[in-house]
């Protein structure tokens, strides 16, 4: 707890405590709705002089501003002079979060509170180049601040997810590029491993990027704004154009030593690639065979292209309109799915597990088969509930890492 100076403290000693104090007071209104002068003066313990004093300074950076009172009771309200009420200023400052995946570029733009504001999502050519892919996320960007009717200047922090483990220094890393795990199946975006991508957004941002782990980054979206708020411990399973896990401990996205905890889906016994591959399959079926149907309605000689990206969305259709074939592709998607689970479960006994990513939507489809298997294969059981983001997460995510680095620089004290 922050207090007042002594009498005799240095001039040094004085900065310094006022400093903190300073750093002390901007943490109360983030942590408030709001506050009046005497909330301050508790939180903080400092004088009734010195709050005023922090108070101003606030003011005067334009991280605060008065604020209506909340409302209340008319029994409860005090007789006299109502007390004024100060808010910290959200929108003194805001975040990107991005999203690089296989099959689109996606942006959204939050304010100091994490409120979004806007979205922007294109969609990408599985096949596109590295640098194009890049350059789709930096435009996606652009648009959202522009949608928000928000200039550059005022962003202050900008983070992304991309596929693939991530080593500080080194960016994204494919298993198999290292002396062991050869064995292992690749999960980068093409062409990600030879170029910077967080110097390369940044260029095209014209501001300090940080990147990040995508599944790691949607877990943290989920217990930020999702389905596990209320827990600490989380083992967040994502499966939408492929499946991955992460793994939160205490609230906080465990990374491991090299960025590459939780990512057990490059084990080849778990069978996590060869389901995938049956499920993108079935997808692939189901959609050439209603563009020939369409095709032949139209009275065109040719089905034409149908569009990649949505294999697993038809096949939860599918199975909801009770097709055997595709009920037993995604039966054993589910429970493919749930052994890894049970692996990471068993290694840190979470609170929850979530199921996130695209096929989240399948609901009890894709949950109750999942839910079945985990339970033979855990020694307790555990919640599983789904995903609230679906996917949007990854790119929340990545909002709230730009969001915390902000906050932590602005409660930062120099000198302490």
């Amino acid at each position: 707890m922050s207090q007042d100076r002594a009498p005799d403290a240095r001039t040094g000693d004085s900065s310094l405590l006022r400093r903190l104090n300073l750093s002390a007071a901007l943490g109360a209104f983030l942590a408030a709705e709001s506050l009046t002068l005497r909330e301050l003066r508790a939180v903080v313990g400092v004088s009734r002089p010195t709050a005023e004093d922090l108070l101003s300074e606030l003011l005067t950076e334009g991280r605060v501003e008065e604020t209506s009172a909340p409302r209340t009771p008319s029994s409860t309200r005090a007789a006299g002079r109502p007390a004024r009420h100060f808010r910290f200023r959200a929108e003194s400052g805001y975040v990107a979060g991005l999203d690089i995946g296989a099959h689109k570029a996606m942006a959204v733009v939050t304010d100091l509170r994490g409120n979004p504001l806007a979205t922007h999502r294109v969609s990408l050519d599985p096949s596109l180049e590295a640098r194009d892919r890049v350059r789709a996320a930096i435009d996606a960007a652009q648009a959202s601040w522009s949608q928000a009717r928000i200039a550059p200047s005022d962003i202050t922090g900008v983070a992304c997810g991309v596929t693939g483990a991530l080593r500080a220094g080194e960016g994204v890393h494919d298993v198999r590029e290292g002396p062991v795990g050869s064995a292992l199946a690749p999960y980068s975006l093409p062409g990600f491993t030879e170029i910077d991508v967080a110097g390369e957004l940044s260029a095209g941002l014209g501001k300090p990027v940080a990147v990040a782990n995508d599944v790691k980054l949607a877990a943290l979206a989920e217990h930020w704004k999702g389905a596990a708020r209320k827990y600490r411990d989380i083992v967040y399973m994502f499966a939408g154009h492929r499946a991955g896990a992460g793994v939160l401990i205490d609230g906080q996205v465990h990374q491991g030593r090299h960025g590459a905890a939780g990512e057990i889906g490059v084990f080849p016994a778990l069978g996590w690639a060869a389901a995938m591959e049956r499920l993108h399959a079935r997808g692939a079926e189901l959609a050439a065979a209603e563009a020939a149907s369409n095709a032949r309605a139209a009275g065109r000689s040719h089905a034409g292209p149908y569009g990649a990206g949505h294999e697993g969305e038809l096949v939860i259709a599918s199975a909801a309109r009770q097709d055997p074939d595709s009920l037993e592709v995604l039966i054993e998607f589910a429970e493919v799915l749930a052994r890894g689970a049970a692996v990471l479960a068993l290694a840190v006994d979470p609170e929850v597990i979530v199921l996130g990513g695209g096929m989240s939507r399948g609901g009890a489809i894709i949950a109750e088969p999942f839910r079945r298997e985990l339970a033979k294969l855990t020694l307790v059981p555990i919640e599983v509930v789904s995903s609230t983001m679906g996917a949007d997460s990854v790119a929340l995510g990545a909002a709230r890492m730009a969001l915390g680095a902000v906050v932590a620089e602005l409660l930062a004290v120099p000198g302490s």
